[in-house]
């Protein structure tokens, strides 16, 4: 792709992200095109990232969704503190999208609705998984993995499809509200094209007011 951004065909960034991530799953040639990096800081300052799947995007509101373990690292330090930044990379197509804001925890109904999809498998391992913490072996995951089965009296998987499995109390989901995007355009000797769009978001007694005017400005490469 060598065509430039052009902000003023832009009014909400969210939108062309949307585009993107759409034509990199129309492609079928990136098995997780909605692939994304999470940054979060821990109580000493210090930056971690790690690689989760992004489950939703609201263009209109400006809110992305992924689910995580809620004990573990990363929901630790969003709960000391709630802002983040993330990261969207498509090589191959010479795409790549930053975004800043802060997350909320999804509501218990929206957890149970997107845990009721997954597949019994994946439904299953999120009871087995202590996530982050420390095991003695695989084979210990195993033994725990069998250990959920027969909670729910399943022998098969596969014959399994029609059990219902509660959502663990401590598996949901967070919406990442987005305060800031850039934008980013592969171009021709590194002449990269980069927009950055920005609004503003309050919180007052729970409640969020995002405004869906984007400002931009275009910066270097």
């Amino acid at each position: 792709m060598n065509t430039n951004l052009r902000k003023e065909n832009i009014l909400n960034p969210l939108d062309t992200l949307d585009d993107w991530m759409n034509e990199v799953r129309e492609s079928n040639t990136q098995p997780n095109p909605n692939c994304m990096s999470i940054a979060t800081v821990d109580s000493n300052g210090s930056p971690n990232s790690r690689m989760v799947l992004c489950k939703e995007l609201d263009a209109h509101k400006g809110y992305l969704t992924f689910y995580t373990h809620y004990y573990s690292i990363k929901s630790e330090e969003l709960k000391n503190n709630a802002k983040c930044s993330a990261l969207f990379h498509w090589d191959k197509f010479g795409l790549q999208a930053r975004l800043k804001g802060f997350v909320k925890r999804c509501s218990d109904s929206k957890n149970d609705e997107y845990f009721s999809s997954r597949d019994i498998g994946s439904q299953i391992a999120a009871w087995t998984s202590d996530q982050s913490k420390e095991i003695e072996s695989l084979e210990k995951m195993k033994d725990s993995y069998q250990e959920i089965m027969n909670k729910f009296q399943i022998n098969d998987l596969e014959e399994a499809k029609e059990i219902k499995v509660p959502r663990p109390d401590f598996w949901g989901g967070y919406d990442m509200w987005i305060e800031e995007i850039e934008l980013w355009k592969n171009q021709k000797n590194r002449f990269h094209d980069r927009l950055i769009f920005k609004r503003k978001i309050t919180i007052e007694n729970g409640k969020i007011d995002a405004e869906m005017n984007w400002n931009s400005v275009r910066i270097q490469p």
